[in-house]
């Protein structure tokens, strides 16, 4: 059985308008072409659907039945093309993505409810991953775009920075630096130092720090998360450098975060497949979260 969308349309117009003239003048067909419609729909079902009279249409008893059924398929069809559209114009649809906890925390939830409010339609999935999995994700194709450091590799991805995380020095108000109002490397590696754990971009930065000085990287704990080094840095287990945007997650009176002479700094930008365009709905959400960045520039990192 291969009944069309078109066939379907000719039965519904004629059955309104109890006229084969009339409906054939609404669809834009000759009536033969109509009427040839008709004929083949009926051949399918093997029933009239149709009682003629010289001067009028009626629905014949089957064709009573089978109009709520053509009635519900093609509204069902008009209203299944109507939302592939809407998805299309990115009006409609989902968007997942994964960032950093520093941007989850500062950026992201502002940028989540002007789009909320602006795209109400548009389902939003956060994801709050380190650099190394929001890579991945981006590659595999699980999310649609991700918020990290610069990539070390990016063949087959594409970077477009947002701003610079500049590193700060950490470490307890009781510690001999903490009244400081700048300090060097060659003074941060003289201490017991709490590092990130091996292959993220914050550790990258770490070892790069003790490299300016020839000091190995030697820490005395290592953790996963920044949390967790605020934590064990409040408790005098040791100091350590962490990332300036930290200054809009957390307002603590048991660390101190200041500037290092030495600037360095972590590129944090959008991660993009080279091989997956963006839809219109994540590209939607881009755009919200460049926004809310330019509305909050003043607040972002810098090197003081």
């Amino acid at each position: 059985m291969n009944i069309s969308s078109k066939q379907l349309q000719a039965f519904l117009a004629v059955a309104q308008l109890q006229s084969f003239t009339l409906a054939s003048e609404q669809l834009h067909m000759t009536q033969p072409a109509l009427s040839h419609q008709i004929r083949q729909l009926e051949d399918i079902l093997r029933v009239k659907l149709f009682e003629r009279t010289t001067r009028q249409v009626h629905l014949s008893q089957a064709g009573k039945t089978f109009l709520p059924v053509a009635e519900r398929v093609i509204s069902r069809l008009l209203s299944g093309v109507s939302d592939m559209q809407a998805m299309a114009d990115g009006r409609v649809g989902r968007v997942i993505f994964a960032a950093l906890l520093t941007v989850g925390a500062s950026l992201v939830p502002e940028a989540m409810a002007v789009f909320a409010k602006r795209y109400p339609q548009i389902a939003m999935e956060y994801v709050e991953e380190s650099d190394e999995p929001i890579y991945l994700q981006v590659l595999n194709g699980d999310i649609d775009f991700g918020i990290g450091a610069r990539p070390l590799h990016i063949d087959e991805v594409e970077f477009t920075p947002i701003y610079q995380d500049y590193l700060h020095f950490v470490c307890s108000p009781r510690h001999c630096l903490a009244n400081r109002s700048e300090v060097s490397w060659h003074e941060i590696v003289q201490y017991p130092f709490i590092a990130m754990k091996p292959g993220t971009s914050m550790r990258q930065l770490m070892e790069k720090g003790f490299s300016m000085t020839n000091e190995p990287l030697l820490p005395v704990q290592t953790a996963i998360y920044q949390s967790t080094i605020l934590g064990m840095v409040s408790c005098d287990l040791g100091i350590s450098v962490l990332p300036s945007s930290l200054k809009l997650m957390f307002e603590r009176n048991d660390v101190q975060l200041i500037p290092i002479k030495e600037r360095l700094y972590r590129d944090i930008g959008f991660i993009f497949s080279k091989k997956r365009p963006l839809s219109k709905a994540a590209y939607s959400l881009v755009e919200v979260i460049n926004e809310v960045v330019g509305n909050n520039r003043n607040l972002l990192p810098n090197p003081n």
